[in-house]
C-alpha cells in the first residue's frame, strides 16, 4: 500500500482525493462483479497482497456504509469476498464499481523507503532543471513499473515513470527528473506536415 522504493499500494491514484486534509482514507479496492447467487463478489485489490483486503478492519462505502469483509479465495487475480450482510446475487450486484476505503489510521507506519500511494495523490512534481511540471492524479502500474498520472500546469493530464530517484519530501512535493518527451503533445502525420 505504500510507495517509493518499496512500494505499497491504497492508491490513490486514482482512488484518494487531492484535498489531503479532507480525505484521511485510503482506498483498498473496488468491486467488480458479483460471484455467484449467495453474495460474494470479486474485488480488485490495491494492496500489496490481494487478500489483505479485510485486514484492517471494517470499510467503508463512498455514501458511508460500513462493511466486514471475509476474504474466500482467489480467482484470476480477483478476491473473492464476502461484505457482512450481502446474502444474495441482486445485493451483490448493487454494490458493482463500489469503491471501499479504511481510515488512513488503521494502516500500518511506512519503512523508511516506502510511501503510501495515497500520500502522492495531489502532490506537486517538481523537477530542478525544469520547475514545478504538475500535480498528481494517479498512481499506476500497468506492470513495467509505476508511472504517475500527472495534470501539467497547462495541458491534459499525462502519464510519467515513477523512478528511483525521485524524492517524495512528506508533504506536497516530489522531486524528480522528468523527460520533457512526455509532456510532448503528439500530432498526427498529416497535421504535421501542413
Amino acid at each position: 500500500m505504500a510507495s517509493g522504493r518499496k512500494n505499497q499500494d491504497a492508491n490513490p491514484s486514482s482512488m484518494a482525493s487531492s484535498d489531503k486534509s479532507v480525505d484521511e482514507r485510503v482506498c483498498l479496492g473496488a468491486v467488480a462483479s458479483p460471484h455467484g447467487v449467495r453474495g460474494l463478489v470479486r474485488v480488485k485489490a490495491f494492496t500489496d497482497q490481494p487478500e489483505d483486503i479485510a485486514s484492517y478492519g471494517a470499510v467503508f462505502l463512498e455514501d458511508g456504509r460500513r462493511f466486514d469483509l471475509t476474504v474466500k479465495g482467489m480467482v484470476k487475480g480477483m478476491v473473492m469476498t464476502s461484505f457482512a450482510g450481502i446474502t444474495s446475487r441482486d445485493q451483490a450486484e448493487a454494490l458493482k464499481g463500489e469503491r471501499f476505503y479504511v481510515s488512513r489510521q488503521v494502516l500500518p507506519q511506512t519503512d523508511d523507503d516506502e510511501i503510501y500511494h495515497a500520500d502522492l495523490i495531489g502532490a506537486m512534481v517538481h523537477d530542478p532543471q525544469q520547475g514545478d511540471m504538475g500535480r498528481v492524479l494517479g498512481v499506476f502500474d500497468f506492470g513495467a513499473g509505476e508511472m504517475l498520472e500527472i495534470k501539467p500546469l497547462k495541458g491534459k493530464p499525462v502519464m510519467v515513470p515513477f523512478h528511483a530517484d525521485a524524492q517524495f519530501d512528506g508533504g506536497d512535493t516530489i522531486t524528480m527528473s522528468v523527460d520533457p518527451i512526455w509532456f510532448e503533445t503528439s500530432t498526427k502525420p498529416d497535421e504535421a506536415s501542413s
